[in-house]
């Protein structure tokens, strides 16, 4: 008797009998793929469980969204999902952790930056998600120490952090630079200060006169608000024109040490607008229009 040849199988079947296959081997979720996948991580045991919860977290909410037995065979199952998503988790928490901070420090900065969130914006949510002030505070220490030993640095950083919504790393950094170059030039730690702070926003020609506007102000025992506001009044009067704020400058300052200031504003811009000293008479007049003499 003849033996019969196998006839091949209708493709229809066959994309059937690969699609459940793929069905079958979608993976579910078990204790041997976490304990291997924390392995990998290479951190300390005790961030086991932390590990673990989170990768049962995102299963579970992986399942309840879409479940595997909806999902594209061809897709990845929910529990490497939610494997691959944990150790990115683990990536940017247990660093925070090791620095010294909390839970919910760590937690809240792991999860803004897994999604690309900028750095600094991820710590500033984690400094805000903390409800008790002295315990975000240290917080805050916590994370300038990491950072730099340098106490300028600290000083600042700490200062900015909540002060401004860009980086304040970078305007750290800047403001440090530019505060131990005035110090190298043989500026006062007052005149320092005042002209580093000023420098992020403003000309050079501004940050001196600032400077020098401010570091008078602390000298005649202004306390570092009227300071600002003396040394921000000057270098608006020059901006705008020192004849057309005289008049406002006056009614606001009257003590003669302040005069004195404006009128060598006065002075040092008519000799670069003139090119030339101004003379006696001519600083007689200037006077007797400014302090009514």
């Amino acid at each position: 008797m003849d033996s019969v040849s196998p006839q091949p199988l209708p493709v229809q079947l066959i994309v059937f009998l690969e699609t459940q296959n793929n069905y079958i081997m979608k993976k579910s979720l078990t204790d041997n793929m976490i304990q291997t996948a924390f392995d990998e991580l290479a951190v300390d045991g005790k961030y086991f469980d932390i590990f673990k919860e989170e990768v049962e977290r995102c299963y579970s909410e992986l399942q309840k969204d879409c479940p595997d037995d909806e999902d594209d065979p061809e897709e990845e199952s929910n529990a490497d999902a939610s494997i691959r998503l944990s150790k990115e988790f683990m990536e940017y928490f247990v660093p925070e952790k090791e620095k010294g901070h909390g839970d919910v420090w760590a937690e809240t900065y792991a999860k803004c930056s897994i999604p690309g969130m900028e750095e600094y914006r991820s710590y500033r949510e984690a400094y805000d998600a903390i409800e008790d002030s002295e315990e975000r505070e240290k917080e805050l220490d916590i994370h300038v120490a990491s950072m730099s030993d340098d106490p300028l640095f600290r000083k600042r950083f700490k200062y900015l952090f909540t002060e401004i919504l860009g980086d304040p790393k970078e305007f750290t950094e800047s403001y440090c630079n530019d505060y131990r170059r005035m110090i190298a030039l043989g500026k006062s730690e007052t005149y320092a200060h005042a002209y580093a702070d000023y420098h992020d926003e403003y000309k050079e020609v501004f940050c001196v006169i600032y400077a020098e506007a401010y570091e008078l102000a602390k000298f005649h025992g202004m306390d570092d608000s009227d300071a600002y506001c003396f040394g921000d009044t000057c270098t608006d009067a020059v901006d705008q024109g020192l004849w057309v704020e005289k008049d406002k400058f006056l009614e606001r300052y009257h003590e003669n040490w302040q005069k004195e200031f404006y009128f060598s504003l006065m002075k040092q811009n008519f000799e670069e607008t003139e090119h030339r000293k101004m003379t006696q008479s001519e600083e007689q007049e200037f006077r007797k229009d400014l302090f009514g003499l």
